[in-house]
């Protein structure tokens, strides 16, 4: 299911622009996107902030969510050629505690559509243990990116 759409040279554009991005500088986290149809996002190293899970020294959950909301959204978007696009619905399921010092989480897509594309990823550990897993589905719109929407048009 490689993408076609981008070349290694636009995989690697998004990825600068998405971690030149200030909320992904303030969170800690980057992008690697360059695999064709994998999305990579890194802590690294996990701050004191991204802690708190249970009350414990593990990655909180909220993070973990964030984090792939962001994978399966560029999973997604990869796909879209333009088009809008945005996350529609996660599943996220905690297996067990995120600790040490780094993770990754890597997102991929599992089937393609014209208007929906679905997608899984999971979240390891510095020890390569996967520690939580998600499947996510991204609504593609007919619209271009950056046209708006009839209702928002201003007269």
């Amino acid at each position: 299911m490689a993408d076609q759409s981008l070349t290694e040279a636009q995989r690697n554009e998004m990825a600068a622009h998405w971690n030149a991005h200030p909320g992904m500088r303030y969170i800690g986290a980057r992008v690697d996107l360059s695999t064709p149809d994998l999305v990579r996002a890194m802590l690294d190293p996990i701050q004191p902030f991204h802690r708190g899970g249970l009350g414990t020294d593990a990655v909180n959950g909220a993070v973990i969510a964030g984090l792939f909301d962001l994978v399966i959204g560029l999973a997604g978007y990869l796909h879209t050629t333009g088009r809008r696009a945005g996350v529609a619905q996660l599943n996220v399921q905690f297996l067990r505690p995120v600790e040490g010092d780094r993770l990754e989480v890597r997102g991929w897509p599992t089937r393609v559509g014209r208007t929906l594309v679905f997608a899984a990823a999971e979240l390891r550990d510095q020890r390569n243990v996967v520690c939580a897993v998600c499947d996510g589905i991204v609504a593609v719109s007919g619209r271009a990116q950056g046209e708006q929407s009839p209702e928002t048009v201003s007269l």
